[in-house]
């Protein structure tokens, strides 16, 4: 660890002293040694001595032995004092956000004395949001995937919070309010799971789903009571009631509902189960009451709610909300109406439009209908009494601001207070953020889209105005004297001129950008870009974490409907002045499927060529090694039907220029399948994609679910390892070399892991290693010439980290540029394999701009911690028996131990890690880690320490008196060695 960055719980040295006084500690307490021990020791040491200190009457020994065991626990307890983190260390370098995800249930906690919003998101997560900031009060997160996914959240109202999540069998559990610790858990197995045939789908304001099997069950939270709710094919309704407390069951019932089918469209209303059959104009709604079989069901033909003359398909929706109130959609979702549901239905006889979103609720007893629009950037909130439609002005507004793009209201509470009436409402945008409105304001806003970010990228910042204006001074094409030097006296007046104004504040500095986002003295402050699943791109300064800009980009998707993968590419640094930077952001169009292009300034946030639509779905990408003139590095692009596209197309002429050296290669995850493609046919005109080779690399029961390349901006710096004869291990090192890893069963119905090295040039298989009865997750990690990659091992039961290291032998095949053509000697294979005490979520090797410094590797921890293990702890070559040692090589132990001045975020545990990026710094001992997931992290590591760079601490005073004492002395002792010679001479 680095001693400027001294953020540990506990380390094994004690950290240097300060010039200054330590500030207070960070909620540390004082490890003292056992009390109890000290004092039963004292107590019988001095019981022995007792007879002799009544003989002697030596009262002042004792005294003096009391005194001393005083001092003694003072020096001990100073010793654990220094096993602290100081407070002023804590976020300096670092800082870490935390988010929730997009928000799936809410409710206003009005029955605590501290108001607060309860809510439950997408992420698994339930947490309280403190009502008057938006800050978390307490966050707790469920299970990962489907295990954890909440069906249900309720009883906020009656002072309790109940949450159903899983799926067989659904745990239910019992939170406390106020601390959201847990009080009471229990499991519900789902009733009737041989019914296949079951539909039931279930709407909302956030949007529509079709459940599977275990989701089209429906939960319903009142007065303590849980209910569970199947419908079932042609038959009807089964109610089952729990104690939402002890988890007894307390009565079940079914409910005769013969009409629902599979082209049946149900929602929850309770009491009241809603269904939809038919989308002409002979379209009946069905109202089934759940809790009381006395009730009729009722029916209500469409031609009733709408009229004469309505167009399907109708859509049904239930409104969120204190009243049993849906929704109807009709000509298209182009407008709709309301049904408020009781023993006697009522119609609303008036249109919506069908855009607007809808909520119920309650204001001194009289029921009041909330319709939210958004156009034009500007959100606008209706509120009319439910039944009349008598507008309510005082609590109608409208509001405007970045963050709230198509927001829904998901909850809201109103309050009458002495000052009259109070509203608050709950907003839940488009683009995952939330809101809190009061009085037409905003009180505060949460970007929750940065809960899921799907491709990151860190960008320098760009020079200051005044070294902009030095390179514009050199830039230029005249090259006679006189013009330059006109040129340099102009600039170095105006530099004099702004630093004058600067000094005395006279006229503020004009300029483009804001003054502290320009680039350090050791490139430490840059621009991170991050894109998100919802579409939305943020600009996310990397000193203290400051979203600088943000952008929205609609109707995309990833490429990878499961993780949501996008594809970010820096065209251009900021290095290219008067060029501007630029990023280009690939994803796919929801609609179409067919892929677009987004570039934008990633510093400013402002759109360049804005949104392209490709017109062809997109196979395979990469960015071009060479610049156009003004420092643009294009972008190929391969299509589903394997034709070659550069963007922008005056790249077309380079890429075509270097179609003989160019390759690309796609891989089909469910196929196994491999294939290669060549440009060295294009012309100047068109680009020709032709394939040289195709691989079926797996059986049909494997499915690829990795494919690992290199960091295409790693340096090597070191070309061999040197051993103990003295003699060269020469690394091999192949640019093209990637790691394909596949999983499926094998042929004993046992988990298999299998791990490709793959010359995609060639098509060349380099290794290949098979790993029985392991299963996911996998991370891995390519590099240099080596591979980290981890597993769970069945078998043992513990997660496994493997190397790979690969070597050409003593004899180097090449020393100047590396073809994988020319290539036939197979590379030696160096391997090990080490238990890992803990669950890995992602791993990622650091960095360094001309990669000098030892390479570690960013491991992120299920518990939330985040290690940098040192290469040497995994180095393959670490010998078993004491006579294969090497110099610098530690001895080989199975087991990797976690220090704790490993983690490098202390405290602060980072959850649901789905990423970690790493980036090179102006400092070659220095890389920049960010870290997201469900939250966000930043800091420095410097895997060989600051060996570039003085510490934080060190003593600037000291040196100066030193070096000023140095000069004195040797100008007196020249004095007087000038006066001694001078006296020698006259002698």
């Amino acid at each position: 660890m680095n001693a400027q960055y001294s953020k540990l719980i506990m380390c094994d040295k004690v950290p240097p002293q300060r010039t200054t006084a330590p500030p207070a500690f960070t909620g540390l307490e004082l490890q003292f040694i056992d009390s109890q021990t000290v004092l039963y020791n004292f107590i019988l040491s001095h019981a022995l001595a007792s007879e002799g200190l009544a003989e002697k009457g030596n009262i002042s020994r004792f005294l003096t032995d009391v005194q001393i065991l005083q001092y003694l626990i003072v020096f001990i307890s100073l010793f654990n004092l220094s096993l602290c983190l100081y407070e002023d260390q804590v976020g300096k370098f670092d800082w870490k956000q935390n988010y929730v995800g997009k928000i799936k249930f809410a409710s206003f906690d009005t029955i605590s004395t501290a108001k607060k919003i309860i809510v439950a998101t997408e992420e698994n997560v339930i947490a309280a949001l403190n009502l008057k900031t938006g800050q978390i009060l307490w966050r707790r997160v469920l299970e990962k995937g489907y295990a954890g996914r909440i069906r249900t959240l309720g009883g906020v109202g009656d002072g309790d919070l109940i949450s159903v999540s899983g799926g067989v069998p659904a745990l239910v559990r019992a939170w406390d309010l106020a601390t959201g610790h847990i009080l009471n858990e229990w499991p519900i197995a789902e009733q009737n799971s041989d019914r296949h045939d079951s539909t039931f789908r279930s709407f909302s304001t956030l949007g529509l789903y079709t459940a599977n099997r275990i989701e089209e069950v429906k939960w319903h939270i009142k007065d303590g009571t849980l209910h569970h709710i199947l419908p079932i094919y042609n038959s009807g309704v089964e109610v089952t009631s729990y104690d939402s407390k002890t988890g007894e069951k307390l009565k079940s019932r079914k409910v005769s509902a013969p009409f629902i089918t599979s082209e049946t469209e149900c929602v929850l209303v309770a009491p009241y189960l809603a269904c939809l059959k038919g989308d002409n104009s002979l379209a009946m709604l069905f109202l089934v009451h759940l809790f009381d079989t006395k009730i009729e069901p009722q029916m209500i033909t469409i031609n009733t709610i709408f009229g004469a003359g309505t167009q399907g398909p109708y859509q049904l929706e239930s409104i969120l909300g204190e009243e049993a109130v849906v929704s109807i959609a009709a000509d298209n979702n182009q407008r709709k109406r309301i049904l408020v549901v009781g023993e006697t239905s009522v119609p609303i006889q008036r249109d919506i439009a069908g855009d607007t979103t809808l909520y119920i609720t309650s204001i001194d007893n009289q029921k009041v209908l909330l319709e939210s629009t958004y156009k034009n950037g500007i959100t606008e909130v209706v509120a009319t009494d439910l039944l009349t439609f008598n507008p309510l002005p005082n609590i109608t507004g409208t509001i405007s601001h970045v963050s709230l793009l198509s927001p829904v209201i998901v909850a809201s509470v109103c309050v009458r207070q002495t000052k009259g009436l109070t509203c608050r409402y709950l907003l839940c945008s488009q683009d995952h953020s939330i809101a809190l409105l009061q009085h037409n304001k905003l009180v505060w806003a949460r970007e929750e889209a940065l809960a899921k970010i799907v491709a990151v990228e860190i960008i320098e910042l760009p020079m200051s105005d005044r070294d902009q204006a030095i390179e514009t001074e050199f830039d230029q094409k005249e090259r006679d004297v006189l013009s330059m030097m006109l040129r340099r006296i102009i600039s170095q007046f105006n530099q004099a001129r702004a630093f004058i104004q600067s000094m005395l504040d006279l006229v503020p500095q004009q300029s483009n950008q804001r003054t502290d986002l320009v680039r350090d003295k050791f490139n430490l402050h840059k621009m991170i870009v991050a894109v998100t699943s919802a579409g939305k791109i943020f600009g996310i300064e990397t000193r203290k974490g400051e979203i600088i800009w943000q952008l929205k980009i609609t109707n995309i998707r990833g490429f990878n409907k499961i993780s949501d993968t996008m594809v970010l590419y820096v065209q251009r640094g900021s290095r290219h002045f008067p060029y501007p930077p630029q990023c280009a952001l690939l994803a796919e169009d929801k609609v179409s499927g067919e892929g677009i292009i987004y570039t934008f300034n990633p510093i400013t946030g402002q759109p360049l060529d804005g949104l392209i639509k490709l017109g062809y779905r997109i196979k395979q990408s990469m960015l071009l090694h060479v610049t156009t003139d003004d420092f643009l590095r294009g972008i190929l692009i391969l299509d589903a039907r394997d034709k070659i596209h550069v963007y922008p197309e005056s790249a077309t002429t380079i890429a075509a220029s270097l179609g003989k050296s160019t390759y690309i290669f796609t891989a089909d995850q469910t196929t196994g399948l491999l294939s290669g493609f060549s440009l060295s046919y294009s012309t100047s005109q068109e680009l020709i994609a032709h394939k040289v080779w195709e691989l079926l690399l797996s059986p049909k029961n494997q499915k690829i679910i990795q494919v690992i390349s290199k960091n295409p901006i790693e340096r090597v710096h070191s070309q061999g390892r040197v051993l103990s004869d003295r003699s060269v291990l020469y690394k091999y090192i192949n640019p093209n070399l990637v790691a394909v890893v596949s999983e499926g069963v094998g042929n004993t119905h046992k988990n298999t892991l299998n791990l490709y090295l793959l010359d995609v040039v060639s098509g060349a298989m380099i290794f290949s290693i098979v790993h029985k009865r392991v299963r996911g997750p996998f991370h891995i990690v390519h590099s240099e010439n080596w591979l980290i990659y981890s597993y769970f091992n069945e078998k043992s039961r513990r997660t496994e980290i493997a190397t790979l290291e690969l070597y050409e032998g003593k004899i180097q095949s090449n020393t100047t540029v590396f073809s994988s053509l020319a290539t036939t000697k197979l590379p030696i294979v160096e391997r090990q394999a080490y238990i890992f005490p803990a669950s890995i979520e992602y791993m990622r090797e650091t960095i360094t701009e001309k990669g000098i410094t030892s390479k570690h590797i960013i491991v992120s921890l299920a518990n939330g911690g985040i290690i940098e293990l040192p290469w040497m702890m995994v180095d393959p070559r670490r010998p078993i028996n004491p006579e294969m040692r090497e110099e610098g090589v530690i001895p080989y132990m199975p087991e990797i131990p976690i220090h704790m001045d490993t983690i490098i975020n202390y405290n602060q545990s980072i959850f649901r890690v789905l990423g970690i990026h790493t980036s090179p710094s102006g400092l070659e001992s220095t890389c920049l880690v960010f870290v997201y997931g469900l939250d966000i992290f930043y800091t420095r590591v410097a895997p060989s320490k600051t060996f570039d760079v003085l510490k934080e601490d060190f003593d600037y005073y000291l040196i100066v008196i030193v070096l000023a004492a140095l000069l004195i002395s040797s100008y007196v002792t020249k004095k007087l060695a000038s006066q001694k010679a001078q006296k020698q001479a006259w002698k």
